[in-house]
């Protein structure tokens, strides 16, 4: 009996086994039919003209391990871009409640589905991943950057300065001319002239040439130091004379308080020569016409205009042919058109993003459309300077 018992060990197990790999055979034809069906119905999705109804059945069908990581990643992103961040946010969490990931797997979900949240909006979720990737060597670079662009969203400038002081793996010389802009801002703010005038040193003792600081703090001194707002003002036309404009009528009071005016037009002889802007051009014509004469101050701009020809120069000579006009049809046909070149000139903008090219009536330093700091400048040509 006991030999019959092992005899018949080995036709059990085979048994067993059969009845397994028969089993398994069941449960993988189930999941091919259910697989089909799943399938197929996205097909019909997608001829019935509801292609959001099939993606999001293929997203299910697409099982998640170290082959389709990738592909989940990649698709989540693509529906950020394509401004779906609902769609986005549940890949990446999806992929993130998954037990099987890597660390590293792990973590480039969270950064992404952070980057999710803050095209979102929802800065708070995406500020707490961002903290906690920014100890992580492969993601420190980017959630610092992340956090920068967090900060600068909800103007929050002084938790921006210590990402940008404390975090050393974006580059340093170039964080300096940005967070320069970051103590403008709060000077900005700062009601206290005594406190504004502290945050704009601070803003150029971290990048000395930045031309924000030197044109609010022109600004600020004229009429309490004027001889530090000449010297600024100086410094100014040496780093950028193109932003003078910003500044000219400020500096001419400046000047002129100080008994300098010869200095000040010397200046703006310096700045033309090197720079060329009509916004300094027309400064020093108005200030010929008072001391030398229209005639003078007239031949002076017909000589710029005929280099370099602007619609605010041609309407500024109109200007100085009408005063000097007698009073009849002529004059009245010149001051016609005086005012259509006005009309005109004010429909165009006069500022430009260097970095994207959004127009705008009024200097942003810090771009609406880009984001970039720093880049707004006058629009040059026959419509500008």
């Amino acid at each position: 009996m006991l030999e019959l018992f092992f005899l018949l060990l080995p036709v059990a197990a085979a048994y067993g086994w059969y009845m397994g790999q028969r089993s398994a055979g069941n449960s993988e034809r189930r999941r091919a039919r259910a697989f089909s069906k799943n399938y197929y119905e996205g097909l019909n999705f997608l001829l019935s003209d509801q292609p959001d109804k099939a993606v999001d059945l293929f997203i299910e069908l697409l099982q998640v391990d170290e082959e389709t990581f990738e592909t989940h990643l990649s698709l989540g992103n693509l529906f950020r871009k394509r401004g779906e961040v609902d769609r986005s946010i549940r890949i990446h969490q999806n992929l993130i409640a998954r037990p099987h990931l890597t660390t590293e797997q792990r973590d480039a979900a969270m950064m992404e589905l952070g980057k999710d949240y803050l095209a979102a909006g929802l800065y708070d979720r995406a500020e707490d991943l961002f903290l906690k990737l920014v100890k992580e060597p492969d993601h420190s670079e980017d959630a610092e950057r992340q956090l920068l662009s967090i900060y600068q969203a909800t103007k929050e400038w002084w938790k921006a300065i210590k990402v940008a002081r404390k975090f050393g793996r974006v580059s340093r010389k170039e964080l300096k001319p940005i967070v320069a802009h970051y103590y403008c801002e709060l000077a900005q703010q700062e009601q206290d002239p005594a406190g504004r005038m502290k945050l704009l040193d601070r803003a150029l003792s971290t990048d000395g040439h930045c031309v924000r600081a030197m044109v609010e703090k022109i600004r600020a001194l004229q009429g309490r130091d004027n001889a530090g707002a000449a010297k600024l003002v100086t410094k100014l036309v040496a780093v950028a004379p193109d932003m003078l404009p910003e500044v000219v009528d400020d500096a001419e009071a400046i000047y002129r308080q100080l008994g300098l005016e010869d200095q000040f037009v010397s200046l703006l002889h310096t700045v033309l020569e090197r720079d060329g802007n009509v916004s300094t051009l027309l400064k020093l014509v108005d200030i010929t016409a008072q001391t030398t004469g229209t005639e003078q101050a007239e031949l002076l701009l017909l000589e710029h205009l005929k280099r370099q020809p602007t619609m605010r120069g041609f309407h500024h000579l109109m200007q100085l042919q009408m005063a000097q006009a007698d009073l009849g049809a002529g004059r009245e046909r010149i001051a016609m058109l005086s005012k259509l070149v006005e009309a005109q000139i004010k429909l165009r903008p006069i500022y430009r993003c260097r970095r994207c090219g959004f127009p705008s009536h009024s200097l942003y330093w810090h771009c609406p459309s880009c984001k970039s700091w720093g880049e707004g400048k006058r629009i040059r040509g026959l419509d500008g300077e």
